[in-house]
C-alpha cells in the first residue's frame, strides 16, 4: 500500500512539474514572437500595430547605451512621440530579413512577468538586450527595453543613425 501511495505521489509530482515546463516552453515561445513581432514592426515603420505590442503606462521604458552615450524616454507617452517623429522623418521601411539575427536568449517567467535577455547581430553591429514584458489581457507586451551597444562599435551607434532595435 505504501508502495501504491509514493508511486502515486511520484506521478502527480512528475506530470506537475511537466505541465510547469510545457507552460514556461510555450510562454518563451509566445515572448520570442512578440519581441520578434516588435522589431519587425518598427522596422517596416508600422506605428499602429507597433504600438500594439507594447505596455502603455508611465513606467514604460526604452534604453539604450553605446561608446557616445545613453538614450533614454521614461512612460510611454514619451516612447511613443519619439516613435511617431522617428517614423515621420524616416518614413521607408528598414531591411531586416537577412540583416537582422537575435540569438542566445535567456528566460525568467514569473506568473503574468518576464524578463529575457538576448544578443543581436544587425549587420555586425552587436547589441546585448534586454525585454521586461508583462501580461495584458492574456498577451504578453513590452514594457522596458535595454540595449547595450558594442562599445568597439563605430561612434555612429545609435545617435547619428537613429533609434536602432
Amino acid at each position: 500500500m505504501l508502495r501504491i501511495a509514493f508511486i502515486t505521489a511520484l506521478l502527480i509530482v512528475s506530470s506537475s512539474f511537466a505541465f510547469g515546463q510545457k507552460k514556461t516552453s510555450s510562454d518563451e515561445e509566445a515572448i520570442k514572437q512578440v519581441i520578434e513581432q516588435e522589431s519587425r514592426l518598427f522596422w517596416a515603420r508600422d506605428f499602429k500595430n507597433w504600438q500594439k505590442v507594447w505596455v502603455h503606462e508611465p513606467y514604460t521604458i526604452w534604453t539604450a547605451a553605446s561608446n557616445t552615450g545613453v538614450r533614454q524616454y521614461i512612460g510611454w507617452d514619451a516612447w511613443k512621440e519619439q516613435v511617431e517623429n522617428l517614423f515621420k522623418e524616416s518614413p521607408e521601411p528598414v531591411p531586416y530579413d537577412e540583416d537582422v539575427k537575435k540569438y542566445d536568449y535567456t528566460f525568467r517567467v514569473y506568473g503574468d512577468g518576464a524578463w529575457v535577455s538576448f544578443e543581436q547581430d544587425n549587420k555586425g553591429t552587436t547589441t546585448y538586450e534586454t525585454r521586461l514584458l508583462e501580461k495584458h489581457g492574456g498577451k504578453w507586451k513590452i514594457a522596458a527595453v535595454q540595449l547595450f551597444f558594442n562599445a568597439n562599435e563605430p561612434e555612429s551607434a545609435p545617435a547619428d543613425t537613429g533609434v536602432n532595435e
